[in-house]
């Protein structure tokens, strides 16, 4: 180059480089809280069962909630489903966290992965939620404990969706349609 002709890239290389969004980890962040949360609270459940943790009809905490057969089953049958989701959500969000930047689709795969198994997760909580408040319609410190709780996993959900969505991806046009 003799210095008179003009470069073929005009744009210096700081410049030529966007900063790409890159939002995997936060709804990653989402789904490994919803899995310990579910770790947790199976451990609180073994903790009160192993003290003998006693129940009274006069409390509004703790209330004794007798099941039938088919709903003790239903219940059996739906935190097995809650236990069963909560490695699936970790190993999602574990492995789009530790795959390199550089394959983009494959962790907003992973991470579209972990957010549906936390909306299965959700919609599982939900309901074995609805079997223990059916067994026990007195229960109101439950429904507005659990309904305040469900709400804001459906907005955690929602939102999560919403970030996966906007980013610099296809999903940019359709976020004006969710919110």
């Amino acid at each position: 180059m003799d210095g008179k002709a003009p470069h073929l890239l005009p744009l210096s290389l700081s410049e030529a480089k966007k900063k790409i969004r890159d939002d995997v980890p936060l709804v990653c962040g989402w789904a490994l809280l919803n899995a310990f949360a579910t770790l947790c609270g199976v451990a609180s459940g073994y903790i009160a069962d192993y003290i003998h943790v006693s129940c009274s009809q006069s409390s509004f905490i703790l209330p004794c909630i007798e099941l039938t057969d088919a709903e003790a089953a239903r219940l059996i049958a739906l935190c097995v489903g809650l236990l069963c989701c909560a490695p699936f959500q970790a190993a999602a969000a574990a492995l789009a966290l530790l795959l390199p930047c550089r394959r983009r689709r494959a962790r907003r795969a992973l991470a579209y992965l972990a957010l549906a198994v936390t909306i299965l997760f959700h919609c599982m909580y939900a309901s074995a939620v609805w079997v223990f408040l059916a067994a026990d319609l007195g229960y109101i410190f439950g429904r507005i404990y659990f309904t305040t709780g469900l709400c804001f996993f459906v907005v955690g959900d929602l939102l999560s969706f919403r970030v996966l969505l906007g980013g610099e991806g296809w999903g940019m046009k359709y976020v004006a349609y969710f919110f």
